[in-house]
């Protein structure tokens, strides 16, 4: 079913040949234009899931994500799960119908198109079993004014629309939030780099690193719960 504000999204193809989405209205594309995959896959999953994944043997991984969007950050994640259990809780305010998600190719490319569309098909904030390893909850939410859980999670992916765009999701007061909702040890990865941003992490109490990019991203930043 199409939604009211399926006309402010283009489906655009990326260099990589995988799919993303440009609004129209904020006039900013949800990937990186040289390629939506290879942007994932370098940015959240190796410097986030994985790299926590090679410092924690935990069986059970439980992962935030900022900015639920296109859904390609979590069946990426699904798809290298490495048969760790993961509990996937994403927040979202401006979810995409699930016409526009059937157009998008992420789950023929990664041989999980039933688990794609049954991400997007799911209520909203419930828990819901994917697969047998992996649960994902989406909350239909300002992540600004969400009460997140203290201590839990393992890795982030703070994957938001540019401070530019949507300023108090880079907060400090949304940094400290996200700080505390970690625990020692977690991983938060960013395609953003900014030195305010950077500035504000710190401030948390998050130890940063700096790591090239994908193709088109100079640098990009990696936190950590020490």
């Amino acid at each position: 079913m199409e939604s009211s504000k399926d006309n402010l999204i283009e489906i655009i193809k990326t260099e990589d040949g995988s799919m993303s989405l440009l609004r129209k209205d904020i006039e900013e594309s949800y990937h990186s234009c040289f390629g939506a995959l290879s942007e994932t896959n370098t940015i959240y999953v190796d410097y986030g899931y994985n790299y926590f994944c090679s410092l924690d043997s935990k069986s059970q991984i439980n992962i935030l994500e900022i900015g639920f969007g296109t859904g390609l950050n979590a069946i990426a994640t699904l798809k290298n799960s490495n048969n760790r259990k993961i509990f996937y809780q994403t927040l979202e305010l401006y979810p995409i119908s699930l016409s526009v998600a059937e157009k998008l190719s992420y789950g023929k490319e990664l041989l999980l198109e039933e688990e794609f569309i049954a991400m997007h098909r799911c209520e909203w904030n419930e828990i819901v079993d994917i697969s047998s390893d992996f649960k994902i909850k989406k909350c239909e939410t300002n992540a600004c004014d969400y009460v997140l859980p203290e201590d839990f999670f393992d890795v982030v992916y703070f994957d938001a629309f540019s401070p530019e765009k949507d300023a108090d999701l880079w907060s400090e007061d949304m940094m400290q939030k996200v700080y505390n909702a970690c625990r020692k040890g977690a991983v938060l990865t960013t395609y953003c780099c900014k030195g305010e941003i950077k500035r504000r992490m710190k401030k948390a109490g998050f130890s940063i690193t700096k790591l090239p990019g994908p193709k088109g991203k100079r640098e990009i930043l990696r936190a950590e719960k020490k």
